[in-house]
C-alpha cells in the first residue's frame, strides 16, 4: 500500500508581440505613434454593439510571409481580453494505490489567448520518486507503444506505471478518447516538453481536463511518491 501525491507547478510565459515601428511624432503636448494618419480608428460601443475600426488606412490587415508578419490597423493594437493561464489546483493527490487497480486524480487547465493562438506544454521534473530514491516507471500502455508525444490505449490493469490523459478544448489530437494515455517527458532525463493543448485561433476560457493515472507493481517499494509537473503556456501573436 502506498500514499502517493503529485505536486503540480506552473511555469508561465507571457510574450510581448513583435512590432513594426513607423514614424514617431511628438511634442510637449502630443505623441503620434502610428505610421499613417487615419480618418478615424478606435472602439465604438452602444447598448447593442461593440465595434473596433480603422478607416482611411491604405491596408488594414494581417500580412505574413517567410520570416515576417505585419499587423496593420488599430485592431492589432487593441486587445479584447488579456492572455491568461490557470490550473484549478496545484496538488493532485493519487491517494493510496493497490497493485492491479488504477488510481487517478485530475484537474483543469484554463487558457485565454487573444492573438493567433497558443500552446501549453507539460514536463515532469523527475519520475514519481520516494525518499529512498525508488521510482515508479512510466506507463508503456497496453501494447508498449505509447510515447511522450503519442498516446495509446491503457486499460489493462496488469500494465503498471504512471501516465496521463487530457480531454477538452484544443487537447492534443492523439488523445482520441478517455482510454488513451501518455507518459510524461522528464526534465531529469533531458527530454523536451510535450504539447498537451494547442490552437491557431484566439479563444477565451479554453478548458481541458488532465487525468493522472497510476498502477503499481506488486514488487514496488512502499513509500510516499511525488513529482512536479511543469506546465508552460505560450501565446502566439
Amino acid at each position: 500500500m502506498f500514499k502517493l501525491s503529485l505536486l503540480v507547478g506552473i511555469l508561465f510565459f507571457l510574450l510581448s508581440p513583435s512590432k513594426a515601428v513607423g514614424q514617431n511624432l511628438e511634442s510637449d503636448s502630443y505623441r503620434i505613434r502610428m505610421g499613417n494618419f487615419n480618418m478615424t480608428s478606435g472602439t465604438k460601443t452602444s447598448t447593442n454593439y461593440s465595434l473596433t475600426d480603422t478607416v482611411g488606412q491604405t491596408a488594414a490587415e494581417y500580412f505574413s510571409g517567410t520570416g515576417y508578419f505585419v499587423q496593420a490597423g488599430f485592431q492589432y493594437l487593441y486587445t479584447l481580453f488579456d492572455f491568461s493561464f490557470s490550473v484549478s489546483s496545484l496538488l493532485a493527490d493519487l491517494g493510496t494505490a493497490t497493485s492491479g487497480t488504477f488510481a487517478s486524480a485530475n484537474h483543469t487547465l484554463i487558457v485565454s489567448a487573444p492573438g493567433q493562438g497558443y500552446s501549453v506544454t507539460a514536463l515532469a521534473v523527475t519520475p514519481l520518486t520516494n525518499a529512498q530514491n525508488s521510482t515508479i516507471p512510466d506507463t508503456a500502455c497496453d501494447n508498449t507503444s505509447c510515447t511522450e508525444t503519442d498516446a495509446e490505449v491503457w486499460t489493462n490493469t496488469s500494465v503498471f506505471g504512471f501516465g496521463y490523459n487530457i480531454s477538452g478544448h484544443d487537447a492534443a489530437a492523439d488523445f482520441t478518447d478517455a482510454t488513451y494515455f501518455r507518459p510524461f517527458p522528464s526534465l531529469s532525463a533531458a527530454e523536451p516538453p510535450a504539447t498537451v493543448m494547442t490552437s491557431i485561433q484566439a479563444g477565451q476560457n479554453r478548458t481541458a481536463t488532465v487525468t493522472y493515472r497510476l498502477n503499481v507493481s506488486p514488487t514496488q517499494a512502499a513509500g510516499n511518491y511525488s513529482t512536479q509537473i511543469i506546465y508552460t503556456a505560450t501565446p502566439v501573436y
